[in-house]
């Protein structure tokens, strides 16, 4: 009977069919990265190619995913059993994570060992930017060796991460694709008098909210007139670290709004009523909101960390500076929030960037193949 079963399986695999695929991963009412991918991931031709259902790992009021406590130790053990469950019906488990650090690198261990266990491949997909510098220490590479062993495959979103998890895993079992977003659900909105910034992230200071608020003062004291809204809510870092950045922007640039963490829903109205985008992370993989707001029809100003240089186009679709600049960032902002025409114009370039080179569609294809070369 499973000799027959494995014959179906092989034939369906040959002939283009769907096969049955499990995501994992944190998804809604959580409002990171992964939450908004895997939410297109489901809605886009994936679907329409393979049986998917997704396991929604997230809990309410998760906010130290990455730290040894015992509560995370006991999560990390009920998950597991989770995966087990859920993986006795499917034939690919692709799993969504950070990687890093170390409790959630054992964490992905145990997940893919879970998943292995039930009769099931295992995909891991690593979406964070905090990777590569993470494995530099050989250390951490021989650990990261051990946790990921049982996985057919890892998928790195930047060119950066993916070198440095193939120098942990060897090169035969790292795959780079990147990220893509569903351009037709981003459109541009009116103009905005004084124009809008928009910075999207959790509220600390290594993705450059504070370098950004400080060069909203700059501009400010240069009579260049302007909003700044930020939206985003804790960071793992606790709640300690958000106070922070609150108090340093009432003390810097007291005009700044506060959106708090906004549902993915509703970032596609929130990019329409803006007039441009900011985010001068320190450092990053391949930020969907940089997509998602280039979609959206807005120029972006970045830093150039992980492989946002290969989605800014400097000069083109926005503008990229180093990071910890606030000065240079007020520079880069300037002529942007002087001119209407400027900022049409690059963002025109922005959203046929995304079009051409990062729409969903892509992304699909790529994991499709990649899903039948691991069940082949």
């Amino acid at each position: 009977m499973r000799a027959s079963a494995k014959l179906v399986a092989h034939t369906e695999l040959k002939a283009g069919r769907a096969r049955r695929v499990l995501l994992v991963g944190k998804g809604p009412p959580d409002r990171g990265g992964i939450a908004a991918f895997l939410v297109d991931l489901q809605k886009g031709d994936l679907q329409q190619r393979h049986e998917l259902r997704f396991l929604n790992l997230y809990r309410e009021g998760d906010r130290a995913g990455g730290r040894l406590t015992s509560a995370n130790v006991s999560r990390t053990v009920r998950d597991g059993g989770r995966v087990f469950r859920a993986a006795r019906d499917a034939e690919l488990v692709h799993i969504h994570s950070a990687l890093v650090p170390l409790m959630t690198l054992a964490r992905v261990g145990w997940l893919t060992l879970a998943a292995r266990l039930a009769g099931a491949r295992v995909l891991v997909h690593v979406h964070s930017g905090m990777v590569e510098p993470w494995l530099a220490r050989r250390s951490h590479r021989i650990l990261a060796r051990m946790a990921l062993a049982a996985a057919q495959r890892v998928v790195t979103v930047s060119s950066g991460t993916e070198v440095a998890l193939k120098s942990a895993l060897g090169g035969d079992r790292v795959r780079l694709i990147y990220n893509g977003v569903d351009v037709a659900a981003y459109g541009a909105g009116p103009g905005h008098h004084p124009p809008r910034i928009l910075f999207a992230g959790v509220l600390t200071p290594r993705k450059g909210v504070i370098d950004l608020v400080q060069a909203s003062r700059l501009l400010t004291d240069r009579g260049v007139a302007h909003e700044l809204l930020l939206a985003g809510g804790t960071p793992e870092e606790g709640i300690r670290i958000e106070a922070e950045v609150r108090q340093t922007a009432r003390t810097t640039a007291p005009t700044a709004r506060f959106l708090g963490p906004q549902p993915h829903e509703e970032m596609a109205a929130l990019y329409r009523s803006v007039d441009l985008f900011c985010l001068p992370s320190w450092w990053e993989a391949m930020p969907l909101t940089i997509l998602e707001a280039m979609a959206a029809g807005l120029p972006v100003v970045a830093t150039p960390v992980g492989d946002i240089a290969r989605m800014v186009e400097d000069g083109v679709s926005g503008r990229l500076v180093p990071p910890h600049r606030p000065q240079e960032l007020a520079d880069a902002l300037e002529p942007l929030l002087r001119s209407a025409e400027l900022r049409r114009a690059m963002g025109r370039m922005a959203r046929q960037r995304v079009c051409d080179r990062f729409d969903m569609a892509g992304t699909a294809a790529a994991l499709d193949s990649l899903y039948r070369e691991v069940l082949a």
